[in-house]
C-alpha cells in the first residue's frame, strides 16, 4: 500500500505540475528547454518527498524493515571492504526465551528447510514492539517469514536485520535459561542452525519442567537449601 500511495503521489504530482507549467504558457511561449526542465527538476523532487512521506524509519518502499542503527554509509564501507556478510532465511514458527539478566533476547525459528535457527543478543531489541514512547513507538518487526541477517564477517556481530514477509508472533516465551544451562554448553551460539533436533522438541524441551532444571532448583542443590 505504501508503494501504491507513494506512486499516486508522484503521478498526480507530475500531473500537477504539468497543469502549472503549461497554465504559465511555458510550452507555447516560453523558451524551448524550459517546460522540460521544469518536469526533469520536478520529478527527483516529487519521488523525494514520497519516499519521506511514505516510508517509516527502517521500512523501504516495498516493506523490507530494518532497525535504522547504522547510517547507509557504514553497510556501504562494511560492503566496499568485504566485512558485510549476508544470510537469508525462511521460516514458519518462531518461540522465544526469556531473559535471565542482561543478555539479551533469544528465539529459536523453525527454517524451510528444517533446521532451527537460534538468535540471541541484545540487538534483537531494536525489533521489538514499544508503545510506551511517543517518540519510538513501532510495531513488531521480527521474527517474520522472510529476513536477511547482515552479519560482520570479522568480528561476527550482527549489524542488522532486514525483515520481509509477514510478522510472526512468538508462540510463546519460555522461562530463562539457568546456570546449568550456560555452564554445560546447552545454550546455542548466536547464529546457530540446530539440525538435529526438531523445533517442537526444543519447544518442549524448553518448556517442559522435566525436562530441564529450572534456575531456582539450581540454586536450591547449590546450596543445599
Amino acid at each position: 500500500m505504501r508503494l501504491l500511495g507513494a506512486g499516486l503521489f508522484v503521478w498526480f504530482g507530475m500531473m500537477g505540475l504539468v497543469g502549472l507549467i503549461g497554465g504559465l504558457g511555458w510550452f507555447e511561449s516560453g523558451p524551448v528547454w524550459i517546460a522540460p526542465l521544469g518536469i526533469a527538476a520536478g520529478m527527483p523532487l516529487l519521488i523525494g518527498v514520497a519516499v519521506k512521506l511514505f516510508n517509516p524509519k527502517g521500512v523501504d518502499l516495498f516493506g523490507a524493515k530494518s532497525s535504522g542503527k547504522y547510517p547507509s554509509k557504514y553497510f556501504r564501507d562494511l560492503e566496499e571492504q568485504g566485512l558485510l556478510e549476508t544470510e537469508d532465511f525462511t521460516a514458519s514458527r518462531a518461540f522465544g526465551v526469556e531473559e535471565y539478566d542482561d543478555e539479551g533476547l533469544h528465539y529459536y525459528l523453525e527454517l524451510a528447510d528444517g533446521g532451527v535457527l537460534f538468535l540471541t543478543g541484545q540487538y534483537l531489541y531494536d525489533y521489538e514492539p514499544t508503545f510506551d514512547d511517543s517518540e519510538i513507538n513501532q510495531p513488531r518487526y521480527f521474527p517474520c517469514t522472510e529476513f536477511s541477517v547482515l552479519r560482520h564477517k570479522a568480528e561476527g556481530y550482527v549489524v542488522d536485520i532486514v525483515c520481509r514477509g509477514d510478522v510472526l508472533e512468538p508462540e510463546l516465551v519460555a522461562p530463562p535459561f539457568d546456570f546449568k544451562d550456560f555452564d554445560n554448553d546447552l545454550v546455542p551460539e548466536d547464529g546457530q542452525i540446530i539440525s538435529d533436533v526438531s523445533y517442537d522438541e526444543l519447544k518442549r524441551q524448553r518448556t517442559n519442567p522435566k525436562t530441564k532444571q529450572t534456575t531456582s532448583s539450581w540454586w536450591a542443590k547449590l546450596f543445599g537449601s
